[in-house]
């Protein structure tokens, strides 16, 4: 009879390591998606999704620039950070240009050495939005729509391979 209570036990023991260990995992590769379209959200969750990421462990969204900055800030103070932000350019509040320079100063400023890939999603590709894009600390930009081609680049890149 003990030894059932034994196995119980450690059965239980193994499953909170289990699960400290896939949190642990979700809290070092999360990625945000900052978009104000809802259908851009959908999108984007779907081609996740195909990808194989988890998104309910391991994805946030966001509708504005300013919304992201301050879900970036709470997401470091709590120990965990984020593999790759994709945002897009245009935005309410906050775009896309101006939270990308905010959210690299405010990571200087933490002294956070392994910043996260900023890649913005954007329908302007003209090299002038481009411009602005890098300028302001974006990694690389992808055009609207993003198919699950670019997003396989931008996790193999960006995520997997970090």
């Amino acid at each position: 009879m003990g030894k059932k209570k034994e196995a119980v036990k450690l059965g239980s023991l193994n499953e909170v390591l289990d699960n400290y260990n896939k949190y642990n995992e979700f809290s070092r590769r999360r990625i945000l998606v900052v978009d104000d379209e809802e259908f851009c959200i959908s999108s984007m969750r779907a081609v996740l999704y195909s990808q194989g990421i988890n998104i309910e462990f391991q994805v946030d969204f966001c509708i504005t620039g300013k919304e992201a900055l301050e879900q970036v800030k709470k997401t470091y103070e709590n120990g965990m950070k984020y593999s790759v932000i994709m945002t897009d350019f245009s935005m309410p509040v906050m775009d896309g240009i101006e939270a990308t320079a905010k959210i690299r100063s405010y990571l200087k400023s933490k002294n956070v050495r392994e910043q996260p890939s900023i890649i913005g999603v954007t329908g302007h590709v003209q090299e002038s939005f481009q411009q602005k894009g890098i300028k302001a600390g974006m990694d690389k930009i992808y055009g609207k729509p993003l198919y699950a081609e670019s997003m396989k680049e931008i996790l193999s890149e960006y995520y997997i391979n970090k």
